[in-house]
Formats: C-alpha cells, structure tokens, sequence
C-alpha cells in the first residue's frame, strides 16, 4: 500500500512537470516565429517545425531541346495508279507488290536512305528507280504514287525522292 500511495504521489509530480515543460515550451512557440530550429535548454531537445505551404503547383523544367525519341518512324505509303501489276522493292528487298485489289501499301520505315526500285512483274522491267531520304525534315509522312506510263510523283517533302 506505502508503494501504491508513492507511486501515485510521483505520478501526479511528474505529470505536473510535464504540463508545466510544455506550456513552457508553447508559450516559446507563439512568441518566437522563427523558421525551423533545435533549441537546447539543459538536457532537453525541443525541434520547431515551420508548416509547409504550397501556394502554386510545381513546375517541372524541361530540358531543351528536347532529345527525339528513338522510336519515331517515317510512315511511307504507296499507291499503284493505272492497271499494272508491279513490284516495289527498297534496298534491293521486296516490299509490296500492287495487283487487282491491294493497290495500296502503307509501311513505317526509320528515319534514313533507302534505294527505291518500282519495277514490272518482271524485275528487270524497271519503271524507276532513285533514292530515298526519309526524316530529314519535320516530315512523318510521305506518299508515293508510281504508275508505269507516269512514273513517280512523291509528296511530303521536296527533298525525298531523289531519282537516278
């Protein structure tokens, strides 16, 4: 019983203390408005937080010029006019070849040069030939109309035909 009534007696002296440490340290607070700090008094260790406040939304930076990402491609599109069949090959490689009903080729190719070739049924029955230069320019899209009485008529850019 001795131990209960001591033990009760310096459980009320300490919470006393407490409350006595902490209106001691309030009172510090709202009289000094200062940014975050550590104060030391004696053997205590008090840390002040300032509150963070965000008034405008982040801005994240950019670096420029912003570095093209590898994965774009030069969309090339070919379109057969007239009625005969052909053959189209890039880089000595078949591509497409137009008959009755897929008179129409869509390919993504990366940016660089390629060696066109347009020919007959028949490879040696050339109809054009050239070089491609695909990316040079802001240009994504190139199309390229090939007949064997017209020839070759390229849009996209001025520069990306190029025939022998």
């Amino acid at each position: 019983m001795l131990w209960g009534a001591a033990g009760a007696g310096a459980m009320l002296w300490a919470m006393g203390v407490q409350a006595q440490e902490v209106t001691t340290v309030q009172s510090d607070v709202q009289a000094d408005s200062q940014p975050d700090r550590i104060i030391r008094p004696g053997n205590r260790v008090i840390i002040r937080q300032s509150p963070v406040i965000i008034r405008q939304p982040s801005v994240i930076i950019v670096p420029y010029p912003r570095p093209a990402p590898e994965t774009e491609r030069v969309r090339v599109e070919f379109d057969a006019r007239g009625s005969d069949w052909g053959a189209v090959y890039l880089d000595n490689r078949l591509v497409y070849r137009p008959h009755n009903f897929d008179r129409q080729e869509t390919l993504y190719l990366p940016p660089g040069g390629y060696r066109l070739e347009i020919t007959g049924v028949v490879r040696s029955d050339r109809w054009a030939s050239g070089y491609l230069d695909l990316g040079r320019d802001s240009s994504r899209v190139v199309v390229i109309r090939f007949s064997k009485a017209e020839g070759v008529a390229v849009s996209g850019s001025p520069y990306v035909w190029i025939p022998d």
